[in-house]
């Protein structure tokens, strides 16, 4: 698969493009899930955004987002960008099935990015709330992902 398909379909998921409709509210999304052999290790929604390395072709940073705490005066969701950091994705190989990409990964595991499923929309929900509260430089920043 080329890098310019594979990374266009990658948006297209972080984006909730070409995603079937459900019944929520939610803006669909997509999430990350880490496989050692046949065994999940991580599940993560992930933000809606990434970038390619322009040094590393093959690498891909993306945001995976754990659950937020709640501020206790307003019970809006809050993240720590501090443990919601950038993360790298150094693939050997890639390729699209069904509309998910599945990513072989250096370290010997494999990555799937797929559409976000219910648990992992409602965290993606409350990073998108989050994110509007910021002032517009901080938004840029963390959509940027080239620092942390």
């Amino acid at each position: 698969m080329k890098e310019d398909t594979m990374f266009d379909l990658l948006l297209d998921l972080l984006h909730g493009r070409n995603a079937p409709s459900g019944d929520d509210d939610a803006l669909p999304g997509a999430e990350l899930v880490v496989l050692q052999g046949d065994t999940e290790v991580f599940r993560a929604a992930l933000a809606r955004h990434a970038r390619r390395d322009t040094d590393e072709p093959a690498v891909i940073w993306i945001r995976p987002l754990a659950v937020p705490c709640r501020d206790p005066g307003t019970q809006l969701p809050v993240f720590d960008p501090d443990i919601v950091r950038r993360r790298a994705l150094h693939v050997t190989s890639v390729a699209a099935d069904d509309g998910q990409l599945m990513l072989d990964l250096a370290t010997g595991e494999r990555a799937i990015i797929q559409s976000a499923t219910a648990e992992q929309l409602a965290v993606l929900q409350d990073w998108d709330t989050w994110m509007a509260t910021l002032p517009e430089t901080d938004q840029a920043d963390l959509d940027a992902l080239d620092h942390d």
